[in-house]
């Protein structure tokens, strides 16, 4: 699958330094990574960068804080005919928000779905059959306060219009992974279109102001404007 490292404008963020999550560890594990570094520049709103053929060498444990090497990998993915390792990997970078409200609003939004098209967009000359399918999770949802439910959204309708397959790993949350589950198939059982779900997410977007109250939750929003209550799925 291609996958998705959920990447700092500046590739590779604190791999260098004393950053630990879930691109500087993907930089460790595969240390030829590390080279895009040399002569990738900032990533602009409508850029990602590719990189194929990379090994993996190590084994880890944990994350940030309880993050530790546990001993060598043996890698054993198949090559292609140039010698590189099966494995494809897509940096796109989240935007960064102190505060977590301000990615509720239409430029925002916009911005998001560009940037994951952007990564997932095949090449236009490869059969759809033979492009593989979308390997991801809660892009941008740590420490750069992204919403896990809207992130889940944006990539979803990303890997819709690229026409890819999308495997979304919640790292054990089961309630994420069930709640992920009934709203595709709702938006699948009612014929939403990509279109139509971009809509209805710039709708709530639009109850966004410094003012406002706490709104209601995206999934729940979604659920009424097409009619139906949570305990209908």
């Amino acid at each position: 699958m291609l996958q998705v490292d959920f990447a700092s404008k500046f590739i590779g963020g604190g791999v260098l330094g004393r950053g630990l999550v879930q691109e500087e560890i993907r930089f460790l594990m595969n240390p030829e990574l590390i080279v895009a570094r040399l002569f990738t520049e900032k990533l602009a709103d409508n850029e990602c960068l590719k990189i194929t053929g990379t090994q993996r060498y190590s084994v880890c444990s944990g994350y940030s804080d309880t993050f530790e090497w546990q001993g060598p990998h043996v890698d054993d993915t198949k090559r292609d005919l140039w010698k590189r390792r099966y494995c494809q990997i897509v940096a796109i970078d989240a935007l960064s928000f102190k505060d977590p409200r301000e990615q509720y609003t239409r430029d925002n939004l916009k911005r998001e779905l560009n940037k994951a098209y952007v990564g997932f967009r095949g090449d236009p000359n490869t059969p759809a059959d033979y492009i593989p399918a979308i390997a991801t999770g809660n892009w941008g949802c740590g420490a750069f306060n992204g919403d896990p439910k809207l992130k889940a959204l944006i990539q979803m309708m990303a890997a819709a219009v690229a026409q890819r397959d999308l495997a979304y790993f919640t790292f054990g949350n089961k309630e994420q992974a069930e709640e992920l589950q009934k709203i595709h198939h709702l938006l699948r059982k009612k014929g939403i279109t990509v279109g139509k779900l971009y809509k209805l997410l710039q709708d709530y977007c639009g109850q966004f102001s410094p003012h406002s109250h706490k709104p209601q939750g995206l999934y729940d929003f979604i659920r009424e404007a097409k009619g139906l209550h949570s305990s209908q799925l």
